[in-house]
């Protein structure tokens, strides 16, 4: 399958997952408390804290590696085994000493349930590994689609049926079940469920820097969360996790379809020789013309936007909501490097990288909640700002380009987002501020902000206008041979 269809499968894979994403936020912001998701968001950074001590490397070495031979594949089988099952335990035993840290008793059956995951997902990790590597797109879009439409029902019925936050842990559970199934249905013929360290050595060396790697960078989202459910609270803590989560759909749309098609798409470039350093490039034109506008939208009608979605009793979200919007602007680079750097060969760096930057990020966020809510907010911004700036100099250090270049990548994208600004503050103007937009008024200031985008991005001649064309002309094709014969010659 090729990088284009790919990024069209993953596209429609991610954007199913975003909407029924928001769907369950919607229903599920009704059904709960703050305190309620507190405890669920508490436990799911918990549990995926310690499931990247399991995956040591696993996937992305499958991913990356030039020959995924029978032997290689079955050690990284084996090493998730080995490690998932002391870690399974060690949850599953002091999930009660945990609750007891953060006062949240609940918590206990929460981590019982969840531990279980970890020993499915040791199984289900190699098959979606391989998966990627041969640019399977279409299963893997069939696979994340299947599970999370189960985990959506799941979670919903068991919220309505009183479960609370178990409803979460519950349907997690349930579809890693149904998530294994398939992935066992679509192994590979060459038997995968075979305890061997035949190559335990070059799978360690790379597990070594890619689970380094991973653990710091999941401390760097899990590591505050968990530190503000003690310095401010599981409820504060459920806060700013809608926050985040509102002020990041833009990114979750724009780079979650493009993010899992990466790191095979620059790996594959690397391989045939191809210029990275144009493709990197490329990838930032692209991602900021549709990421930016989106987040300047997010930031100047957060107040209806969290309404709509999350209910007139998450007012305290918003101001929230609009800091970490502005602190995702750096977002697109933190994306791209990872990737980029894996395809040339320096996982090291994205070890260096992590290493460079989450001590600080989480020490000040974990200073800034200290000081209320909004401090740590402000702390999220200022630290999202420094490790996109340390993510690009390590970049331009493997893939060589002038700040020139990245500037010129990003100037028609910055002038764009300039000119969806102006319906917004215009609106906010008509409403006396932008805490006093109503939802009509920011429905309307959304349209019309799409359609200045529209505009926008021809006036300044924006290359990403070539891959709306070729989308376009590609839609108009297909459309045109799925027509019966004597339609189509009608037409002529």
């Amino acid at each position: 399958m090729s990088v284009r269809k790919g990024l069209i499968f993953s596209s429609l894979e991610r954007y199913g997952v975003l909407l029924l994403g928001l769907a369950t936020t919607l229903i599920t912001a009704r059904l709960l408390t703050p305190a309620d998701f507190g405890v669920a968001i508490i436990g799911l950074a918990v549990f995926g804290l310690i499931d990247i001590f399991r995956e040591f490397g696993g996937a992305t070495y499958i991913i990356q590696v030039d020959n995924p031979t029978p032997d290689r594949v079955q050690t990284v089988f084996t090493f998730n085994v080995l490690l998932a099952l002391p870690l399974f335990l060690g949850l599953f035993f002091f999930a009660s000493a945990i609750a007891d840290f953060y006062g949240t008793p609940g918590l206990k059956s929460y981590l019982h349930v969840s531990a279980w995951c970890l020993l499915l997902t040791s199984f289900s990790s190699p098959v979606y590994a391989l998966l990627c590597r041969d640019l399977q797109f279409g299963r893997l879009t069939t696979l994340s689609l299947a599970t999370t439409v189960l985990n959506f029902i799941l979670t919903i019925t068991l919220a309505l049926l009183g479960f609370s936050y178990m409803s979460f842990a519950w349907a997690q559970l349930l579809s890693s079940v149904v998530y294994f199934a398939l992935c066992l249905a679509w192994r590979p013929q060459f038997p995968i469920y075979r305890l061997s360290l035949a190559e335990w050595r070059v799978v360690a060396s790379y597990g070594m820097y890619d689970s380094a790697r991973g653990m710091l960078m999941h401390l760097n989202d899990s590591a505050p969360l968990l530190a503000f459910g003690k310095t401010i609270g599981a409820e504060a803590v459920g806060i700013f996790n809608r926050a985040i989560t509102v002020s990041r759909l833009p990114e979750r749309t724009v780079l979650a379809g493009l993010a899992p098609v990466l790191q095979p798409a620059f790996s594959k470039h690397v391989r045939e020789g191809q210029n990275l350093k144009r493709s990197f490039l490329m990838g930032v034109e692209q991602v900021t013309a549709l990421l930016w506008p989106a987040l300047i939208c997010i930031a100047l009608l957060a107040k209806p936007l969290i309404t709509i979605l999350l209910g007139a009793q998450w007012g305290a979200t918003v101001p929230i909501a609009q800091i970490v919007a502005m602190a995702s602007f750096a977002s697109f680079l933190l994306t791209l490097a990872r990737p980029a750097l894996i395809a040339v060969g320096a996982v090291r760096d994205t070890a260096i990288f992590a290493v460079l930057t989450v001590p600080i990020v989480v020490g000040i966020q974990i200073l800034a909640s200290f000081y209320g809510l909004h401090a740590a907010a402000w702390g999220f911004l200022v630290t999202n700002l420094y490790a996109a700036l340390v993510a690009l100099i390590i970049v331009r250090r493997r893939i060589p380009f002038s700040w020139n270049e990245f500037a010129a990548s990003i100037s028609k994208s910055a002038v764009v987002t300039l000119i969806v600004a102006i319906p917004c503050l215009l609106t906010a103007w008509w409403a006396g501020g932008l805490n006093r937009i109503s939802i009509f008024e920011g429905v309307a200031a959304a349209a019309i902000a799409a359609g200045v985008w529209l505009l926008a991005i021809y006036w300044v001649r924006h290359p990403i206008t070539q891959e709306i064309s070729r989308a376009i002309n590609y839609f108009l094709v297909r459309t045109d041979r799925a027509l019966p014969s004597n339609w189509r010659t009608s037409k002529m």
